[in-house]
């Protein structure tokens, strides 16, 4: 797709089969270089079928890998509202490469707890400007490292750690939704792939952690939405690009980078050390899942700091331990390469554990200690 100069006009069409929304308004927003940008709103009864025109996301996105050397799937957000005040926010993902395409959502209705009439003081006295409306209110961008492997050995261990990205190859990160009261992990990914290439591999010294981190473009968006006399905030906040080149490492991290928060371990087992060969290896490919998670709650300090984010969203991302979910393997391709193996010359043995982080769901992290 990055190489097209023009392409047949049926390849920029792509429709979306709405099931089962009884009466209501959809707004429907693509994922542009730059972020989210509403690029239509239709009125639904029942089954209804959306068709999306594209061509102008595809030379947006052609531009942008000519000049960055980055490239995203198509993107699709749903904002589904209903007159009786219940919202559902879906996502879909296309391929460019397999376009035209058709895909079907199934909504997940909510009744908002937090709505606030227009005509109330807390609506600022803006009126919609028709019977719906939803309007990008606010957004920060925010460059910083995140780790994306650590490891804490015992004090007799020592080892090796590689961490590298194959170019062009796809990864995914999540998108965190924050609507009415709680955030919720949308079904569908950024998915970006980088004409760049990095790693970083190191051995470090007995006892030592050792971490490995990455540059990431992190991104927040607050969108305002009117329906039916009725106001509230859709807050999103996702990885909007990732660096190659910034892959590296050390016995200290930067201040500014931390892992997710650690809910539960995986036990890796005991293993004895000989003295003379290693007595632990890990690799990617022993994920027994396509994706591990890594922080988002550094970025979520940030826009606190900068008065951008709501008080409830942030309080809950915090209470829950909200990270970004990133998928690694797409068309059969790992998009990113992990290795660990600890030795000892110690004749001992190590008990080896690996992370997990819980938000609204369980993820592996790179992290690993031993005791």
């Amino acid at each position: 797709m990055a190489n097209d100069v023009q392409v047949p006009y049926f390849k920029n069409l792509a429709s979306v089969n709405i099931q089962n929304a009884g009466e209501a308004h959809v707004f429907v927003s693509a994922l542009y270089p730059e972020g989210f940008k509403q690029i239509g709103e239709y009125d639904i009864k029942g089954n209804g079928r959306i068709l999306i025109r594209l061509g102008d996301l595809r030379k947006a996105w052609q531009n942008e890998y000519i000049k960055n050397k980055r490239l995203s799937q198509p993107l699709i957000l749903l904002t589904i509202v209903t007159k009786d005040g219940k919202v559902s926010v879906e996502s879909v993902n296309f391929n460019w490469d397999k376009m035209p395409q058709s895909k079907a959502v199934t909504l997940k209705f909510k009744t908002l707890k937090n709505a606030v009439k227009t005509a109330s003081a807390q609506a600022d006295g803006v009126q919609p400007l028709g019977y719906y409306s939803r309007t990008l209110v606010d957004s920060e961008d925010w460059t910083a490292p995140t780790i994306v492997a650590q490891v804490t050995p015992d004090s007799t261990t020592k080892g090796y750690i590689s961490y590298a990205y194959s170019i062009n190859k796809k990864v995914g990160f999540s998108i965190n939704a924050f609507v009415d009261s709680d955030w919720t992990r949308l079904a569908s990914y950024n998915i970006v792939q980088k004409n760049k290439r990095g790693s970083h591999y190191a051995n470090f010294p007995k006892g030592s952690p050792y971490y490995i981190w990455m540059n990431v473009k992190y991104r927040y968006e607050k969108w305002r939405v009117y329906s039916n006399g009725w106001m509230w905030y859709e807050e999103y906040v996702y990885v909007k690009d990732f660096y190659p080149s910034t892959i590296t490492g050390g016995t200290s991290k930067p201040s500014n980078a931390q892992t997710p928060p650690v809910d539960s371990w995986i036990d890796e087992g005991v293993h004895p050390s000989t003295g003379n060969k290693g007595y632990y290896a890990f690799h990617i490919s022993n994920l027994t899942t396509n994706d591990f998670a890594v922080d988002v709650l550094k970025f979520i300090d940030y826009l606190e700091m900068m008065g951008k984010i709501s008080a409830a969203a942030a309080q809950k991302a915090s209470l829950i331990g909200l990270f970004i979910d990133v998928g690694f393997e797409y068309d059969s391709l790992k998009a990113f390469d992990f290795d660990l193996s600890l030795d000892s010359d110690v004749q001992t043995t190590h008990h080896v554990w690996r992370a997990e982080s819980t938000d609204m769901a369980t993820v592996p992290v790179l992290y690993f200690k031993v005791n």
